[in-house]
C-alpha cells in the first residue's frame, strides 16, 4: 500500500532542497530588489528572496495560507518585482485571514496591509483603474463598518470608473452606487451629487447593454442598482425633479429607466410632478403594468381626475397577479367613487378590498365616513341622525381588526359620536336605548341604538 503522507513528505523536502540548491549556486554578495529594481536582487538577498518566494507560492497551491504568510511578506518587502503574483497571492492570503479573524486591532492591521497590496501592485505593475476599483470594493466589503473608509472606498471606486467607463466590473458600478448613497446618508455627500453619480453609472450601463442587448446579467445589474436607489437614495422632490426633468426626454422609451424613475418618485410622494406624469404615461405606453397603471391612477387622484384615475386603478386591478395587491386597487376605486358621491359604489368596491384583505382597517373607515357624510341622502329617515350610530360601528370595528388604523379611529368615533341623537328625539320615535334598529335608505343596515346625553 503507498503511504501518502510519507510521499508528501518527500516531495515537500525535496522542494526545499532544490530551493536550497539554487540558492547556493547565488553569488554572495547582497542587494534587495525593491532597493536596484531587479527582479530578485543580488546575492544573499537574491538567495533569501528566491527561497521565500519558492516557499510561499508552494504553501499557497495548497492553500495553507497561514504557513505561506510569513514568507511571502519577504517576497513581497524585497523584491516586488520577481512576480505580479506576489500581489495577486498576498491579497487572496490576507483577506482568507480577514475573514478567519474578528479582533478588531487585527482586523486593521489587516485591511492595511492589503490596501498597501494594491497601492504597490499599482506601483510596480500599473492597471490603475482596475486596481482602484478592486482596492474600493475591498475596502468597502472588510471596512465598510468604518465611515472614514467608505469615504476612502469612495475615492477608489470613482477612480476606478472614470478611468475604465464602460470596462468598470459589476462590482465596482454596484459598489459605487451603494458607498455614495452610503455617504449621503451621512450627510458626507449632498443629494445632487449622489443623483449625479447613479446618473453616470446609469449612463455607462446603458452603453454596455447597447453593446450587448442580449446580455441578461447587465439589466439585472441595471434594475439592482435602480432599486437600491428607490430605496435608500435622496429623496428631495425639488432636486430629484430637476435632476430627471433633463434625463426624461432622453430616455423616454427606456423602459428601466421609466420604472425606476416612477417607483422613486411615488415613494418620495412626489406624485403631483408633470414629471411623474409624463414618465408614468411614457411607462404604460411602452409597458403596460398593474404599477404603472397605478402611478397614473394616483397622479389623476391627486388632480381630482376622479372618473380618469378609476379607470386606471380597474386597469391596475386587471394587470395584477398578487391577490393582496388587488385589495390596494379595489380600495383606490372605492377612493374615486367616494369623490364622486357614488357612496353604493364606493361602498361595493370597498368591501372588496376587505375581502382580499381581511385585516385592514382602512376601507371600514371609509364606509364609516360613507355613512356619515350621507344625512343628506337619508333625510327621509325617521330618526336621520341615527346613520351615526352605523357610521361610528365602522370605526369600531376598523380599530378592532387593525392597529394601524386605531389613532385615526378613535378620532372619528370622538367627533361622530357629538352627533347621535338624543333621549327626547328617540322618545318620539318610540326608540329605546340599546335596541337594536334598523336603517333603510341606501345603507340598510341595522345597528344598536345610542344616545349622547
Amino acid at each position: 500500500m503507498i503511504n501518502y503522507r510519507i510521499m508528501k513528505k518527500d516531495m515537500h523536502t525535496r522542494f526545499l532542497l532544490t530551493v536550497a540548491f539554487i540558492s547556493l549556486s547565488i553569488v554572495s554578495f547582497g542587494q534587495k530588489g525593491v532597493e536596484d529594481g531587479s527582479k530578485y536582487g543580488h546575492g544573499e538577498d537574491s538567495i533569501r528572496c528566491v527561497r521565500n518566494f519558492s516557499l510561499y507560492r508552494e504553501y499557497t497551491r495548497h492553500n495553507e495560507y497561514n504557513v505561506a504568510y510569513p514568507y511571502w511578506q519577504i517576497a513581497f518587502d524585497e523584491c516586488p518585482n520577481a512576480s505580479k503574483n506576489i500581489f495577486l497571492d498576498g491579497a487572496k492570503i490576507v483577506k482568507h485571514k480577514l475573514q478567519k479573524t474578528q479582533i478588531p486591532g487585527r482586523r486593521k492591521e489587516l485591511l492595511d496591509t492589503l490596501m498597501l497590496i494594491y497601492d504597490r501592485r499599482i506601483k510596480y505593475y500599473g492597471e490603475k483603474g482596475n486596481v482602484k476599483g478592486r482596492q474600493g470594493v475591498d475596502l468597502l466589503k472588510y471596512g465598510r463598518e468604518n465611515i472614514e473608509n467608505v469615504k476612502i472606498a469612495y475615492n477608489y471606486l470613482k477612480e476606478s470608473i472614470e478611468l475604465r467607463r464602460t470596462k468598470t466590473s459589476d462590482p465596482v458600478l454596484v459598489s459605487f452606487v451603494s458607498t455614495s448613497i452610503i455617504l449621503y446618508q451621512n450627510n458626507i455627500l449632498d443629494a445632487s451629487r449622489t443623483i449625479e453619480d447613479y446618473l453616470m453609472v446609469s449612463v455607462i450601463i446603458d452603453e454596455n447593454i447597447k453593446a450587448k442587448p442580449s446580455d441578461k446579467d447587465l439589466r439585472d445589474i441595471k434594475l439592482a442598482i435602480g432599486d437600491n436607489f428607490v430605496k435608500e437614495g435622496p429623496g428631495n422632490c425639488d432636486t430629484l425633479i430637476s435632476y430627471f426633468s433633463k434625463e426624461l426626454p432622453v430616455k423616454q422609451e427606456d423602459i428601466e429607466f421609466l420604472r425606476m424613475l416612477t417607483s422613486l418618485l411615488r415613494n418620495r410622494d412626489c406624485t403631483k410632478s408633470d414629471l411623474f406624469y409624463n414618465a408614468s404615461k411614457n411607462l404604460h405606453s411602452l409597458s403596460p403594468t398593474s404599477e404603472s397603471a397605478l402611478n397614473i391612477a394616483i397622479l389623476a387622484f391627486n388632480s381630482d381626475k376622479h372618473k380618469e384615475a378609476a379607470e386606471y386603478y380597474q386597469q391596475a386591478l386587471n394587470l395584477e397577479t398578487d391577490e393582496d395587491k388587488k385589495a390596494d386597487y379595489y380600495f383606490g376605486i372605492a377612493a374615486c367613487y367616494s369623490e364622486m358621491d357614488n357612496k353604493t359604489t364606493a361602498r361595493n368596491y370597498a368591501l372588496k378590498a376587505i375581502e382580499k384583505r381581511p385585516g385592514w382597517g382602512e376601507p371600514f373607515l371609509l364606509i364609516g365616513q360613507l355613512y356619515a357624510n350621507s344625512k343628506n341622502d337619508c333625510s327621509s329617515l325617521s330618526l336621520p341622525n341615527s346613520i351615526y350610530w352605523i357610521a361610528v360601528d365602522m370605526f369600531i370595528k376598523a380599530k378592532e381588526i387593525d392597529n394601524f388604523v386605531q389613532e385615526k379611529a378613535n378620532k372619528l368615533i370622538l367627533s361622530y359620536s357629538n352627533y347621535f341623537p338624543n333621549k327626547e328625539e328617540a322618545f318620539f320615535q318610540d326608540v329605546t336605548e340599546g335596541e337594536k334598529y334598523a336603517i333603510g335608505c341606501w345603507i340598510n343596515e341595522t345597528t344598536t341604538a345610542r344616545f349622547n346625553d
